[in-house]
């Protein structure tokens, strides 16, 4: 196998941390420094481990990954406070978020490496060698399975380096693959059933990283004629022996989110940890709006700015109300201020038409839409309003499509009690239905890049300041997800569309959702039903990009012009891994970057 560039191999060699204790989360610390005799003791090998889980929270939730899984798709658009260059499709070889997935990858699968190599002379008991050994090979499965899937041909070492190299190669995607394949398979044998603790790695999140490995390559270059039917069998058997590892599906798919349920979720197969410990959130600056580190912010990135929400304040919304206060005209008061329950206003994605109109067409039967978004906002004004309950307040409306402007009914709001803001999700409303409704009722055309619709999948209510970052886990894989994947293994071929629509139909009717039949099954349909059971997880690019549809999913839903098909369906290799390797031929870079 080829070894990488030297800046690949020192940033491998600069990072690790050592485990000071395991409770219901991982806790770690910094290390830098690795070298060979790191490996010498079990405390050195279970600390590599823990590393290569630990280093996910260099991507999971950070902005770089939040703009690579979920902008520059049919789900989301531009938000208020949108940067980079990953909606536009102008992305450059330097930009920090493609160097992180590659950067700390190969961290990563070096201390899996490191594992591999010398375990068994670590004075461990074979069981824990066997064990800690599965879980490095999960680990850098894992890690090969991203850059595979991000880069295409990439460079393989299976040996722990501790010196750097000027020299590498890519490997073909197909090599790859069969490595990730290997180590999944091998580590099937000797994980356990039910993971040691929460954040590692057991049979099920095998099963489900493997099932999703075979679906993939089924679609790609590399395929075997075997992939669908193996993703399919495998996905399937997670699913049929549920019991034994301990997962199911909730009756109501609220009950996945919530923040009580966190470290007994029995729908979430694998998990990246977090918790208020900053050991285990690895966050610095708490309450200043600069978290720092490796901070979880998935509760921020696809909020709206609704305090916004008044015709007059900063450009305000298109039709938006102004407000009178127990008689005061107040056109640059909104009715709602920043809080921790509605979240830090962020802005950097939003649920384009597609998810609103397409996608949850069906917002009646399908609970899915309202329990994946922010929907209503309460009266919530502090300050000299707190003294003041109940508050009369009078709304004179500015004109917007398909309604007119004027005075709307007085209404009574008590803070806290009151709902100031419904998003209705309909293009219109009537004047009755504004004058029987002690709320403002927001429209879909007034929706833009302030005020949306907002994922409320990740929302954190327990911190302390509205721009804390979140201590909650990150749910990387859910079973509801496995049944999605055996689904789309059963419609390439895998099985048969009667077991597509029923695979898909377990989902649909968790949400209460219209059961289809085995003629409903198509692509379309199945990435549909993927936006409605996985909006906001982190995984669209990959969908389309796996699926072979990204170019005409965006055509149709989210047009962008600079978009190429020759080019995007990859990310740029990072400038500084082609710059760095200085012996042998020149690093390649992928068409058209």
């Amino acid at each position: 196998m080829k070894v990488l560039n030297k800046i690949t191999w020192m940033a491998l060699v600069s990072c690790m941390l050592v485990s000071v204790g395991c409770q219901k989360v991982l806790d770690e610390k910094n290390r830098s420094g690795l070298a060979r005799d790191y490996f010498t003791s079990p405390g050195g090998i279970d600390a590599a481990v823990i590393a290569t889980y630990s280093n996910l929270r260099n991507w999971y939730c950070q902005e770089g990954m939040c703009y690579n899984t979920m902008i520059g798709t049919d789900e989301n658009i531009p938000g208020f406070g949108t940067s980079g260059n990953f909606h536009t499709y102008t992305l450059q070889a330097n930009d920090g978020g493609i160097n992180s997935i590659w950067e700390w990858s190969y961290r990563s699968i070096n201390n899996a490496n490191g594992v591999l190599q010398y375990a068994d002379a670590a004075g461990l008991t074979t069981a824990q060698a066997t064990q800690l050994k599965a879980e490095a090979k999960f680990m850098r499965a894992y890690y090969y399975f991203m850059l595979v899937i991000t880069f295409g041909d990439v460079s393989i070492s299976t040996q722990f380096a501790s010196s750097p190299s000027t020299s590498a190669t890519r490997e073909p995607i197909a090599t790859v693959y069969d490595l990730i394949v290997k180590d999944l398979t091998e580590a099937l044998v000797d994980l356990p059933a039910k993971p040691t603790s929460p954040g590692r790695a057991g049979k099920a999140a095998t099963l489900h990283l493997l099932s999703k490995v075979y679906l993939t390559r089924g679609w790609s270059t590399a395929a075997k004629a075997t992939d669908f039917t193996d993703a399919y069998t495998t996905a399937n058997s997670l699913i049929t022996n549920k019991a034994t590892y301990g997962i199911d599906l909730w009756s109501d798919y609220a009950d996945m989110w919530k923040e009580a349920n966190d470290y007994s979720n029995k729908e979430v197969i694998f998990q990246i940890e977090r918790n208020t410990d900053p050991k285990g959130s690895e966050t610095t600056g708490i309450g200043t709006g600069n978290p720092g580190g490796k901070f979880n912010g998935a509760n921020f990135y696809q909020r709206p700015n609704y305090p916004i929400f008044s015709v007059n304040l900063n450009g305000g919304i298109t039709g938006a109300p102004a407000f009178t206060l127990n008689g005061t005209a107040t056109a640059t008061t909104n009715p709602v201020d920043r809080d921790v329950a509605y979240g830090r206003p962020f802005g950097r994605v939003r649920p384009s038409n597609y998810v609103l109109n397409t996608a949850f067409a069906d917002k009646t039967n399908d609970t899915r839409y309202a329990k994946t978004f922010q929907l209503i906002y309460m009266f919530n004004r502090p300050g000299p309003l707190a003294a003041q309950t109940p508050v009369t307040i009078v709304v004179t409306r500015a004109a917007s499509p398909g309604n007119p402007a004027g005075p709307l009914a007085q209404y009574t709001w008590q803070k806290g009690v009151d709902t100031a803001i419904i998003l209705t999700g309909k293009a219109t409303v009537t004047e009755d239905e504004r004058k029987v409704t002690k709320s403002y009722l927001m429209t879909t055309n007034q929706y833009d890049v302030n005020m949306f619709p907002s994922n409320k999948k990740h929302d954190d209510v327990t911190r302390a300041h509205t721009n804390d970052a979140s201590d909650r886990p990150f749910p990387l894989m859910r079973f509801a997800e496995t049944y999605l994947i055996a689904a789309e293994a059963a419609f390439k071929g895998g099985s048969s569309l009667t077991n597509a629509a029923n695979m898909i139909n377990v989902v649909r009717n968790r949400a209460g959702a219209l059961p289809i039949t085995s003629a409903d099954v198509t692509l379309d349909f199945i990435l549909d039903e993927r936006t409605r059971e996985l909006f906001g997880e982190w995984m669209r690019w990959y969908d389309l990009v796996r699926t072979k549809t990204l170019q005409a999913r965006l055509a149709t839903y989210n047009p962008i012009p600079a978009f190429r098909a020759d080019r995007d369906y990859l990310r740029p290799i990072p400038l500084q891994q082609i710059n760095l390797v200085t012996t042998g031929p020149k690093y390649p870079q992928n068409p058209n970057y």
